[in-house]
């Protein structure tokens, strides 16, 4: 049995001011690709469909359209809310669309929801955690002591009784840390100071595979099979460096668990170009479409620097300055501390050597240290 692991595409969202209508739709249209083309028995969406809890005109089209597709191809789509969705907004008229094959759970409804899958191995458990808080753990399971979001994750999946002798896959929007250890993140994602909101990964021991979403770069947890798939775009230029994937899952028997990246190809990629700004220019690809992130390193901003990047670069989304100090002028002030902390002869005798363009003989330093010490007494 196959899936398809998204998450994050946060529908709506600009990168700097820049809209990404044209960028998500054909994101969208390679993750209908990749589904097809695979053949998979289902789209996992791990959360963070839309960027905004009221979510654009743009992007609740986006998402029809995408549903619209998958249901055309006959692939059931699961989707979970995360901490940028309105539960209630996302899950609205999902009793309707399950009868086509998409299942929203949007909404915490005191429980994991639970799906049952089958194929020639019997039957693959899909549980689905929405984005919780312990508070509504609490009110939920009121016998159960929740002091913390991995007591809340455990307390739900205990009460939710899994049969881990059979395949069980669970779907989460949670920041979720291994060891005490806390996955990459980047500037996009919206976290809590220190790991206040973190669940542990033990928490998830028995499932097959565990897909993640919240994080934006794809990665693992601890174990292999406790993953971020990240998220289909790049939202921040902080994720210039991500290598943005889907993931294939596949199940075979009780414990055959596979799973590889689908890279994405962006519509416009993101790159971060660093150097002199007539450098940049000079160097620049002609019709280059990409979203650019320059850095220019001259030592003062130069004038018109950002319309005249933008006249090779039109999808220029930041500049910023970085002047790079001379070496120099480094080494100029380490002199000048190392005199300051001398002697007053030594400060002469490197006076004399800059002048004169050699140093003090020894006849010279005679004279001048009586003095020289009179003088610092």
């Amino acid at each position: 049995m196959k899936f398809l692991h998204l998450s994050d595409l946060h529908l709506g969202r600009r990168l700097c001011e820049v809209d990404l209508y044209e960028d998500q739709r054909h994101i969208l249209n390679q993750c209908l690709a990749m589904a097809t083309e695979h053949r998979v028995d289902g789209v996992l969406v791990a959360g963070d469909v839309y960027d905004r809890s009221v979510p654009t005109v743009g992007a609740v089209a986006l998402l029809d359209e995408f549903l619209t597709g998958l249901c055309r191809a006959k692939i059931p789509v699961y989707l979970i809310s995360g901490n940028h969705d309105s539960a209630d907004r996302l899950g609205f008229g999902s009793q309707l669309l399950k009868a086509g094959g998409v299942h929203l759970a949007a909404v915490f409804s005191g429980g994991l929801e639970h799906y049952v899958l089958e194929d020639e191995f019997g039957p693959v458990h899909l549980w689905a955690l929405p984005f919780i808080r312990p508070s509504q753990v609490r009110a939920a399971l009121p016998e159960e002591t929740i002091e913390s979001y991995t007591d809340a994750v455990a307390a739900l999946i205990r009460a939710a009784g899994p049969d881990f002798s059979a395949r069980n896959l669970i779907m989460a929007h949670q920041f979720v840390t291994s060891g005490g250890r806390s996955p990459e993140t980047c500037d996009s994602e919206t976290l809590n100071l220190g790991t206040l909101d973190n669940v542990d990964a033990a928490v998830f021991e028995g499932f097959d595979y565990v897909a993640l979403g919240h994080i934006h770069g794809p990665q693992q947890v601890g174990a292999e099979h406790i993953r971020y798939c990240g998220s289909p775009l790049a939202y921040s230029v902080s994720e210039v460096r991500h290598h943005k994937t889907a993931v294939l899952v596949e199940l075979g028997e009780k414990g055959d668990v596979r799973w590889q990246p689908l890279p994405f190809a962006p519509l416009r990629p993101l790159r971060r170009v660093q150097g002199p700004l007539e450098e940049l220019i000079d160097s620049a690809e002609p019709g280059c479409t990409d979203f650019v992130h320059a850095v220019l390193t001259d030592r003062q901003i130069p004038p018109n620097a950002a319309a005249r990047m933008r006249s090779v670069y039109p999808n220029l989304v930041k500049l910023e300055l970085a002047p790079q100090i001379p070496t120099g002028r480094s080494e100029a002030q380490l002199r000048a501390r190392q005199l300051q902390r001398a002697g007053l002869l030594d400060q002469f005798a490197d006076f004399y050597r800059t002048v004169h363009g050699q140093p003090l003989s020894e006849e010279e330093r005679a004279v001048l240290e009586p003095i020289c010490r009179e003088v610092e007494a």
